[in-house]
């Protein structure tokens, strides 16, 4: 949609910035590569910054994630382009070394060229594994400015240590590394868990007046924690450390004398975290709603909806006036149209697009780059409406944040109430667990004469067996096979997709008689996957790829490439004599 708006020549010339042809039939991998090469080493540029954010969070929770690696941070792309496979990514991420660009001529990018491209960066950068301590993390002070004035060299101290960074003073709270590096000094401390969440809550809770919301954000903090240093997913990993002292992880302020109210909400919580199918959840959680919430995608229990606690007020609402050559010069915008607009919301209201002086941008990365440029309060959510008058553009808008988890106003509101800790958080991360320990789901198994179905949902999968029932008549009239499957209905994609390392839009994995589903799949794939336990559990030889897919899609009718050669088969020598290859091998 994006290139149909351009003008052609200048689209041209773009591709011919990085040594494209956009006119060739084909596209060779040395000149992917070359290209990947001229973009990466533009990491540090601001304007293209969306770019790279892009690529890092692909690989920290999206389809590159199986390319994910301990011993630093990696970013990257995936692709399937007519069952070829592609990926193409750096690391370090912040500081980019080594470029790869992979292909296989079959397979998924996210499911089997992430996985080559873990192979590669693990040996690439080879080294001892960091040791997980869940007690304690590591946290960069001053992360945002690093002091240029430290009365401190380099080296290790202990906890107590007096810190002078220019003009700020504190104590520090664990042990002590000091760096130098292009000269600025960088400060390290080990504290505790609950020192750290202590000290967020004086960061992200300081003004809250109700004992059950000061604990609801106890408990979420040190979720958000502990997830976040799993999985792959530590923001600061390449740094060294695990979390900065910003909101661009959580505001963490280390003071000598914490609020006693603060003290006593993490005490009261003390290692209590927020369960999802046995794993911490990402209890993301902002200042306010504005009214309605923002779905994460790969986190169920995160979905777009009504915030019913919200209540419209004055410190609800606010608004920004910027002259427009202010806000073009923030951007680095040279050429300036009258033309600033809204082009698309999302269904909360939260701006989705805008017109931008000409130009079309994500109305994300749009507030990311006035933040960045202006000040991360100058504009505050998404949720707003804008005009001009005169030479400047006023913003009037509602709520403060990204609008996802928890909302802290919402949060006070319900506790005045005289809602719990655990109610506040079942609000806004339905479907999960409060507990000191990993809540896993509890499996249960339905029956029929042939079909074993295990499911954290009975009531809602029953009528799955008795579908899957008719469907395994049918398909075993269809073969002249047999075969008894067990049918394990995942209650989450997340679930499902952490069970089997699965990427993407797979609907279904089958492995001999077993077969793994999300949940709410369709007839079609349910039948997909019977037929595959029902060839799979009657053969003798290793069959190749295009014949095991191609072989199930050609007696579904289904398409794809492999469903033609497979067809072909079945036309040219009959389906009794194809189902022969199948148990025996292909001559």
């Amino acid at each position: 949609k994006l290139t149909a708006r351009m003008d052609p020549a200048e689209l041209s010339r773009g591709y011919a910035r990085f040594g494209l042809n956009d006119k060739a039939p084909t596209l060779t991998l040395a000149e992917l590569q070359m290209a990947a090469r001229r973009l990466v080493t533009r990491s540090q540029e601001e304007r293209l910054r969306p770019i790279f954010q892009g690529m890092e969070e692909a690989v920290e929770y999206g389809t590159a994630r199986l390319a994910a690696v301990a011993a630093t941070r990696v970013a990257g792309k995936t692709g399937t382009v007519a069952g070829s496979a592609m990926f193409m990514g750096y690391a370090p991420a912040t500081k980019p070394h080594y470029l790869l660009v992979i292909h296989l001529d079959s397979g998924s990018g996210g499911g089997d060229a992430a996985p080559f491209a873990a192979k590669i960066f693990a040996d690439l950068f080879t080294g001892p594994a960091p040791v997980f301590d869940s007690q304690s993390v590591s946290v960069r002070l001053f992360w945002q400015s690093p002091p240029s004035e430290l009365n401190l060299k380099a080296g290790r101290y202990p906890a107590g240590t007096a810190i002078v960074a220019n003009t700020s003073k504190m104590v520090a709270p664990g042990p002590l590394t000091v760096e130098t590096r292009d000269g600025s000094f960088l400060l390290t401390v080990q504290v505790p868990l609950e020192v750290y969440v202590a000290a967020v809550l004086e960061g992200e809770a300081a003004g809250f007046r109700q004992p059950a919301a000061r604990e609801a954000m106890a408990i979420a903090a040190r979720t958000y924690a502990t997830c976040f240093r799993q999985r792959n997913m530590r923001r600061h990993a390449e740094e060294g450390f695990d979390f900065c002292d910003t909101t661009h992880c959580q505001d963490a302020r280390f003071v000598a004398v914490g609020r006693p109210e603060l003290r006593e909400a993490v005490e009261n919580t003390a290692g209590q975290l927020v369960w999802f199918n046995g794993q911490p959840a990402a209890t993301y959680y902002h200042a306010d709603s504005g009214g309605w919430l923002e779905a994460a995608a790969s986190a169920p229990y995160l979905k777009q909806r009504r915030d019913t606690w919200w209540v419209d007020s004055p410190e609800a609402r606010w608004t920004w006036r910027v002259p427009a050559k202010q806000l073009a010069e923030a951007l680095n915008l040279a050429r300036v149209t009258e033309n600033f607009a809204v082009t698309a919301r999302e269904e909360s209201g939260r701006v989705r697009a805008l017109n931008v002086f000409g130009r079309p941008a994500e109305a994300a990365s749009f507030r990311t780059a006035v933040g960045r440029a202006l000040g991360w309060n100058t504009l505050p959510s998404r949720l707003f409406e804008v005009k001009r008058e005169g030479q400047a553009l006023v913003f009037s808008g509602r709520g403060r944040g990204h609008g996802i988890g928890m909302p802290q106003t919402s949060a006070e509101i319900m506790a005045a109430k005289g809602k719990s800790a655990a109610e506040i958080l079942a609000e806004y991360y339905p479907g999960t667990k409060i507990s000191a320990g990993a809540a896993t789901p509890v499996w249960q198994t339905l029956r029929s004469a042939k079909i074993t179905l295990l499911t954290t949902n009975p009531t809602k999968d029953k009528s799955m067996l008795a579908i899957a029932d008719k469907e395994l008549a049918m398909l075993e009239s269809l073969t002249g096979m047999k075969v008894e499957p067990v049918i394990r209905v995942y209650p989450t994609r997340e679930a499902f997709r952490d069970a089997g390392g699965e990427t993407g839009n797979v609907q279904g994995v089958t492995r001999g008689r077993n077969v793994k589903l999300p949940p709410g799949v369709s007839v079609a794939t349910l039948r997909h996957e019977i037929l595959h336990a029902l060839l799979e559990s009657n053969t003798k030889a290793k069959q190749p790829d295009w014949f095991r897919e191609g072989l199930v899609q050609a007696l579904l009718s289904e398409k794809s490439e492999d469903a033609t050669r497979a067809g072909g088969l079945l036309r040219d020598k009959g389906k009794a004599q194809t189902l022969q290859y199948w148990r025996n091998g292909l001559p």
